[in-house]
């Protein structure tokens, strides 16, 4: 079978975008890029791009006055624009994505080396997720389709049946902030997405993906107010870690030096006990995230419990979210802590495994830390792939991209985009297989918005510098809303080793929602778009998004997928040739990052000598204006095209 990837003519859209450049005192600038769409704004509109804490007072906002736009047509309306960037902390800083271990890099480098085995699973007996299926999965709320989990799954059945199968559920459970990832208790399901016999009929027909925050737990949670009540006579008293009994008082500038904290303050919260008194504990996140110790009595029979439970409910698979906070050992940078961290593994899969389920590890880090995991057998997430196929896109080479498909963990779920942002830590110490400065170029100009940090204590300012941890940008429009590059981007990661998963948004080809972030002033809002039944129909209806189907129902079904991966040495920089084969099934894409085009040439049939090579041609029958601003291509209207090229094939 082949599918190729062809553009069409193009028309000028005229609109407004609008790129600023915010520097601050001694900070590298970060360039701002907003969409500003037709029609009358009410002024004094605010993006808030990044607020820190008051008594930091590190700040940063970009305030929309007016806009001028157009539709392309002549028609939309026209005012005087004004914005202003305001700033009072020199918070801004490139992201550092060097300091790997040098002989990892040398290790993972080897001329055809991969220090992975060649097939999806280890062929171990009694793993849980030797029956996961390696198909492409769907990462959503229980309520970002028609609003609650019936509709999901009758969504699913009727509307994209063959196009999905696995689902990986974020959090459902009752929580007090965070979109849920604060939660109070993994027994419940929030009345708002419907029950647990939803969850059974939803894992009954899917392969079933559920969250479980291994590193903290809501304030509202029983446990947490058991402990406010009861102060150190409370049976959680362990559960919670005491900031000033770690440290052994309050930890010198050394330690606080150390500490990889997502705040821009230390990563403690002061709480008021119900006697009066004021006690100290450890928070990573937010007030509404209180860090637990896992390997405490009671925070680790509120773990096990935890998994025993989401087991029970038929999650072939748990997301352990935040997994690398989870160890605290004064002296280090307390974020996945080595031997603590693998003991805690242990503990964590042997409760799993009860109810044969396996577990993910989401670390948003080095990406030799998902290395290290992978070779224990863990699953984890490929978070390197975005920002490489961005880079691969922007400079037109395939060289990087080729070499990570080669050294990549094989035990993985591939993304291209998920609730949070796209990871510039997960790219760190690649620098040897991609430049920095160029990678560093993509950021700034392909997704210089609304960014995630990461903050380190500077000693001598005695304050907390920020760093970019993500960028939030839906990968439609981190591709200008171009039909034919993100075709590309997805048959890319289809034939990326591991399983596929297609975050909502993206399945819909969704456009940032800038709506929602000046409506809640959380960047994280822009790809976190909750449609209605109505506004899930018509964004099927997009020919993007049926490509897009058609091309998951061709990885969901070709058996080559079930066999080897090898990615081909090509003398051409900008080629990308990667092959999948299981007996005499094989399936092999070929892109080719200049032209920006593909095409996959298949087997098709069940017996060797029934077997033919079938070419689909993905062809562009008409155009429509890209919707989304700046855009240089138009988001073609395009089809898969079939017919049969040759016969036998051996």
């Amino acid at each position: 079978m082949k599918l190729r990837c062809q553009g069409t003519s193009n028309k000028s859209v005229s609109s407004s975008r609008t790129a600023l450049v915010a520097q601050t005192a001694g900070a590298t600038p970060l360039r701002i890029s907003a969409r500003l769409r037709a029609g009358p704004l009410p002024n004094s509109r605010r993006f808030h791009l990044h607020s820190g804490s008051k008594s930091s007072g590190q700040k940063l906002k970009l305030t929309c006055n007016s806009v001028n736009t157009s539709n392309g047509n002549g028609n939309g309306t026209s005012s005087n624009g004004s914005f202003a960037v305001e700033t009072t902390s020199d918070v801004m800083e490139t992201a550092d994505m060097g300091g790997s271990d040098p002989n990892v890099i040398k290790e993972l480098q080897q001329a055809n080396e991969n220090p992975f085995p060649e097939s999806h699973f280890d062929g171990k007996s009694d793993d849980p997720l030797e029956n996961l299926k390696n198909q492409v999965q769907l990462s959503c709320y229980g309520d970002a389709v028609g609003g609650n989990l019936k509709a999901l799954k009758s969504f699913l059945d009727n509307k994209v049946s063959g196009a999905i199968s696995g689902l990986h559920l974020l959090p459902i459970y009752p929580s007090s902030g965070d979109g849920g990832f604060a939660p109070l208790t993994y027994q419940d399901v929030d009345p708002k997405f419907g029950t647990w016999d939803d969850v059974k009929a939803l894992g009954a027909e899917y392969d079933l993906q559920m969250e479980c925050m291994v590193n903290h737990i809501s304030p509202a949670s029983k446990e947490f107010q058991d402990y406010l009540a009861k102060g150190d006579k409370s049976e959680f008293r362990d559960m919670f870690i005491d900031w000033n009994k770690l440290w052994g008082g309050e930890p010198t500038d050394d330690q606080l030096q150390k500490i990889r904290t997502r705040k821009p303050e230390a990563p403690v919260i002061e709480v008021d006990m119900k006697d009066g008194s004021k006690k100290k504990l450890w928070c990573t996140f937010g007030a509404q995230q209180i860090d637990i110790d896992p390997f405490s009595k009671p925070g680790m029979k509120f773990m096990l419990d935890s998994l025993r439970s989401l087991g029970t409910r038929g999650s072939k698979l748990i997301r352990l979210d935040a997994f690398g906070y989870a160890t605290k050992t004064p002296g280090t940078r307390c974020f996945f802590q080595e031997p603590e961290v693998w003991e805690l593994l242990k503990d964590l899969e042997e409760a799993a495994k009860d109810h044969d389920t396996g577990l993910l590890c989401e670390v948003h880090e080095e990406y030799e830390t998902n290395i290290k995991l992978a070779k224990e057998g863990y699953f984890v997430y490929d978070f390197a792939l975005p920002l490489l196929l961005l880079h691969a896109f922007t400079f037109h080479t395939a060289e990087n991209i080729a070499n990570w498909l080669r050294i990549c963990p094989r035990r993985q779920i591939t993304v291209l985009d998920t609730h949070d942002g796209m990871g510039i830590d997960d790219i760190s110490g690649l620098a040897s297989v991609v430049s920095v400065e160029e990678l560093s170029d993509v950021v700034e100009h392909r997704l210089g918005c609304s960014p995630n940090f990461k903050y380190f204590y500077d000693p001598e300012t005695k304050a907390y510098q920020g760093r970019p941890h993500q960028y939030n940008c839906t990968y439609y429009s981190a591709l200008g809303g171009n039909a034919r590059h993100y075709l590309l981007a997805r048959a890319i990661q289809f034939f990326t080793p591991g399983i596929p998963m297609v975050y909502y948004v993206g399945l819909f080809a969704g456009l940032n929602d800038y709506d929602a972030v000046l409506a809640t002033g959380s960047g994280r809002d822009i790809n976190r778009h909750k449609y209605t039944n109505e506004e899930a129909e018509a964004a099927l209806q997009q020919p993007v998004v049926k490509a897009l189907l058609d091309l998951c129902k061709f990885r969901n079904t070709h058996e080559a997928f079930m066999g080897q991966v090898d990615v081909v040495d090509n003398a051409e920089p900008h080629l990308l040739e990667v092959t999948w084969q299981k007996d005499h099934h094989k399936a092999t894409l070929k892109a080719d990052l200049q032209g920006m085009s593909f095409e996959i040439i298949a087997t098709k049939g069940k017996k060797q000598d029934d077997m033919k090579t079938i070419q689909y041609v993905l062809g562009a029958v008409d155009c429509s204006e890209a919707q989304q601003d700046g855009a240089a291509d138009m988001a073609e209207t395009v089809k898969w095209e079939q017919q049969e090229v040759c016969h036998p094939v051996h």
